[in-house]
Formats: structure tokens, sequence, C-alpha cells
């Protein structure tokens, strides 16, 4: 996973410079790094933690995790083996509640006097807050720091999650205007490493006949320093997609490019492809990535149609593997937005039906295994 995020990475150095900054000023503290969807949170921390080695865990709804007792229990765990801290395993009540995570990050403190400990947490805005609504803070994060431990957190722009601390405290939201310039300089690095190492890419803008210079400083305006964006739309442009528009024509920002695919797939033709929809809004409803077959079977499509739209989404989707099997899932949370928006106001389709058919699909799977087990043991 780290070495996925940070494979295209550049930059950002005025993130790194603060939490540093941040870490040598305070005895202790939380610092939260706060952003759009596409900015590259998780990819900060991922770099953060190829460079330093620091603790880390990263939330991912994508593979379900989620919940506070998988953090504490991936915390507790990271510390006693690196601080070499005498637990064999975890006490029964390691994961209920934050007091031994606490406990350990206190044993941590005293065994580690030359060097700060530093936990990364990334997404605080995909942790299941349904099953925690009790709780001060989130994922137990402590409210009390013992000296020479840091968090540093990442978070969406305008969610609320709750969190009372008592410790140095400090945010940088990558929005900021005083970091549009250097942003903006690591948007122009980032396209500039595309092109260098693709000559399909080199080839596709000449046909455009458009110069190096040219074509760099017009993606980078229309990203509007989304890396997001600029992963998507590079990636298309490389692909030989959009021939028929001058770059000027290209959608601007993130939101409108989601928009603009939607278009171009011919999602919005009349008659609405459903089929095609369904398929699509199947694999943002899901929970966890899910096989091919479990697309078919949540959105009644057929397996080729099915198999199309994995193949013309494939820039929106994360694969992975498992049993053996390839599974899919929405590659980040903005495009399930996108759908959340667009399928309001009496959409023919609509997340509460593709929601209400995976649990009819999961439940008669569940019968039919649970009559199978009974003929087997008359």
């Amino acid at each position: 996973m780290i070495a996925e995020e940070t494979q295209d990475f550049v930059g950002r150095e005025y993130v790194f410079d603060e939490i540093n900054s941040f870490i040598t000023s305070n005895s202790k503290g939380y610092f939260t790094v706060i952003g759009d969807p596409g900015q590259g949170k998780t990819a900060i921390l991922a770099k953060y933690v190829q460079d330093t080695g620091c603790i880390a865990y990263f939330n991912r709804s994508l593979i379900n995790l989620t919940r506070a007792e998988q953090f504490l229990e991936s915390i507790c765990n990271q510390l006693i083996e690196r601080y070499q801290l005498d637990y064999p395993s975890l006490p029964p009540n390691a994961t209920q509640d934050g007091n031994f995570l606490d406990k350990l990050l206190n044993e941590s403190a005293q065994k580690e006097t030359e060097n700060p400990i530093v936990i990364v947490v990334d997404a605080l805005d995909e942790v299941d807050q349904v099953n925690y609504r009790s709780v001060s803070n989130i994922l137990f994060l402590p409210p009390h720091l013992p000296n020479g431990v840091y968090f540093i957190l990442t978070l969406r722009r305008g969610v609320d999650v709750p969190m009372a601390v008592y410790a140095p405290s400090k945010s940088l939201n990558l929005l900021d205007d005083k970091y549009q310039a250097d942003s903006g300089r690591d948007v122009k690095i980032y396209i500039e490493n595309r092109i260098n190492r693709s000559e399909t890419l080199r080839f596709q803008i000449a046909e455009r006949e458009e110069t190096i210079e040219d074509f760099t400083d017009k993606i980078s305006d229309k990203s509007e320093n989304n890396f997001l964006y600029l992963r998507c739309i590079i990636s298309d442009i490389e692909e030989g997609e959009y021939k028929d528009l001058t770059l000027e024509q290209f959608p601007k920002g993130l939101y409108k490019y989601y928009i603009f695919h939607w278009r171009r797939m011919g999602m919005t033709d009349d008659p609405l492809p459903l089929e095609k929809i369904k398929i699509v809004i199947v694999l943002a409803a899901v929970k966890q990535a899910v096989s091919q077959r479990k697309v078919c079977d949540y959105s009644g499509a057929e397996p080729l149609t099915v198999q199309d739209i994995l193949l013309k989404w494939r820039q929106f989707l994360h694969e992975i593997m498992k049993d053996n099997e390839k599974r899919y899932g929405i590659y980040h949370s903005s495009y399930q937005d996108f759908l959340h928006g667009l399928t309001e106001n009496d959409y023919p389709v609509t997340f509460q039906e593709i929601h209400r058919n995976i649990s009819q699909v999961d439940f008669n799977l569940w019968e039919k295994r649970k009559e199978m087990k009974k003929r087997r043991h008359e």
C-alpha cells in the first residue's frame, strides 16, 4: 500500500517542514493535515511513513478497515513489537477502549528517550462512527499524551469528528492560500514526470500540436492542484481519449471531470442505460471490494456488460486479490459522493434500491446455505 501510494509522489515539502517544525517545537501533540478529496492526503502520510519508518495505520473502507478495534489492535501490536514491551499477546480488553493504548504509549515513552514516537493515522473521515457515537475521541485517541509522543492525522475538509484533547494541537489546511504556489509547483513536476517516462503520452501531446510547456501549464490550470484529477485525466490522454476536444475544452476540477466522464460514457443518453448505471452504483454501494460475479448478482446485469463497465471505469476502481479472485471497489470516496449526488431527486436508479438488492441477494444466499447445511445433517 505504501509503495502504491508513493509511486508518483512529488514535493509537498511544505507539509513535511510543518510536521517536523511541530515536533521540534512541542513536547508532544496532535498534527492534522486537512484537505479536499484528491489532494493527496494519504500519499503524504504514506511518503512520511516511507521516509521515517514510523508507526502507522491507514483507515480504508474498501478493505473494511474502518473500526476502532482494528486500529487499536494494529497500533498496540506495533508498539509492543517496536519497543519490546512485555506482552506476549494483547489482553482481552485491549480493544474495548483506549485504556490499554494509553498504557502502552506511556511505557513506550519511558523506554524511548532519544527519539520521538510518531504515529500516523490516515483518513479519520472514513472511520466507522455509527457504532461509537458515545466516545469522546474518534478511534479512542488519548486525550492526554506522554512527552515524546506525536500523532499525525489526516481529515477531509468539512468533516467533523469527535476530538477532545489536552495536548498541543495544530492543523494544516492544504487549501490555504499560502500553500497554493507550492502546490502548483508540485503539480507541474508531477505532470513533467508523467511526460518524461511515457513515450505514448509525448506522442499524444505532439498529436495535439501542443508544446510540453503549454500542455503542462494548461493541464495544471485545469487540475486546480488536485492530484486525483491529474492521475485520471493524464491517463485518459495517454490512452488517446478526448481527441475531439482541445485542452481548453477539458473540465476544470475533479467534480466537473466526474460529470464530464459520466457523459462521455453515454450515461446520460436517452433512454438512460439503466443496466450500466446499476453496475456503477453497485460498485459504489458495496462496503468492500467484490468480485465480478457478485456485481452481476447485485445488479442483475449480464457478465459481458459488467466486464465492459469494469474496463471503462478502471481509473475509478481499485482491484485487489482475495481468495484467488479479483475484487473491485471504487478507488476514491469522492466518486462515491459524486454518485450519491447524481442519484438524488427522483433519479431512476438510487442507492436505496441497490442496497435493497444487495441485502436481498445476500439473504437469499444465506438461506440457500442454511438449507444445504440442514440437508447434509439429515
